[in-house]
């Protein structure tokens, strides 16, 4: 009997060795973020980052842009005409923004973000101010929202406790009478 239990723990210790079960598997793939996301080590980087962002629809690396005490400062008018909407309008208000209004584009559009008339300079070593007037084009379904906004946008960029820089703060201007950024905003929030 003793040896018939021995035999049979040999046998299981030969089948465990025999198997599959301690040889090395192949490696899984990274997990990679979808889309263009350059390291953010400038303040140009950041603005980058959210174009593509913009051009792609990818609120994933939008977001990844921004400071966690990111803020917003809507236009006067969109100020004035919503006020309980803007106040404490923080990263959370934003990705909800941008995700709604990516759920919207037509599936074969591009959003464009241009940039022009841009002024920028470093304030200190930690803080650079983009100022430009905007004009950005979402081709979407919604016909209670603008497709084309345009106005004057003042970013402040810092630099974060990584080292990394992100959009903590944007304010927002009207120019003439064409919607602004702020009435986008406004439009896919509530």
């Amino acid at each position: 009997m003793r040896e018939k239990l021995r035999y049979s723990w040999v046998l299981v210790l030969v089948g465990l060795l025999g198997c599959d079960l301690f040889t090395p598997r192949e490696p899984e793939a990274p997990v990679t973020e979808s889309g263009t996301f350059l390291q953010p080590d400038t303040p140009e980087r950041v603005v980058e980052n959210l174009q593509a962002a913009i051009a792609e629809r990818n609120a994933g690396n939008y977001v990844r842009s921004l400071a966690e005490d990111f803020a917003f400062v809507p236009t006067a008018s969109a100020q004035s005409r919503d006020p309980a909407l803007w106040a404490g309008w923080n990263r959370a208000r934003e990705e909800q923004y941008f995700t709604a209004m990516v759920a919207a584009i037509t599936p074969s559009a591009v959003p464009q973000l241009q940039l022009s008339d841009q002024t920028a300079s470093f304030e200190s070593d930690s803080r650079y101010v983009l100022e430009a007037s905007y004009r950005l084009t979402v081709p979407h379904t919604r016909p209670d929202a603008p497709t084309i906004v345009e106005g004057r946008l003042i970013w402040e960029i810092t630099q974060q406790p990584s080292g990394l820089w992100a959009l903590s703060s944007w304010t927002d201007r009207q120019q003439g009478e064409t919607p602004s950024w702020s009435d986008l905003k406004r439009a896919f929030v509530n």
